[in-house]
């Protein structure tokens, strides 16, 4: 991947240009798994993959340019879930979605309510989360469409 100034990354334009993949740094709350590359930007989506992700366990997004989230999926892939396990999507501690379960193997789950003004990022923030009340360890990937 090319080296970028901060310019570059506070330009959605550029990135949108691009039309290819790149990653985003993130973060975890505790000892889950964000192995490198599996967070990041492609055609609209930010994406992450992750494990270990218990109860109360937060992990934290870069917002290296600006968006506003649209639209959101949750994937469990086969023998990821934990019984009874949520996430929600939050700015800073502003839930924009719903609380998406991550109950069933190879389910999929799309947030029912959206709110227009927590889903606005700005470049820098870095305040965009993925707040779990699981019950125990879990995995799960999180697709955010943006524009």
């Amino acid at each position: 991947m090319a080296t970028l100034t901060s310019k570059d990354m506070k330009s959605v334009a550029y990135w949108r240009s691009q039309g290819g993949r790149f990653d985003i740094s993130a973060s975890h709350s505790a000892d889950g798994a964000l192995a490198d590359g599996l967070t990041y930007a492609q055609n609209g989506y930010i994406v992450c993959d992750f494990t270990l992700l218990g109860s109360g366990e937060i992990i934290t997004i870069n917002t290296p340019f600006d968006f506003t989230i649209i639209d959101i999926h949750l994937v469990v892939g086969n023998g990821e879930n934990v019984g009874s396990k949520t996430l929600t999507v939050k700015n800073t501690t502003t839930a924009l979605s719903s609380a998406m379960s991550m109950a069933t193997d190879v389910g999929v789950a799309r947030t029912t309510t959206l709110d227009e003004d927590a889903a606005v990022f700005s470049s820098g923030d870095n305040d965009l989360k993925l707040v779990s009340s699981a019950h125990a360890d879990g995995g799960a990937t999180i697709y955010m469409k943006y524009i």
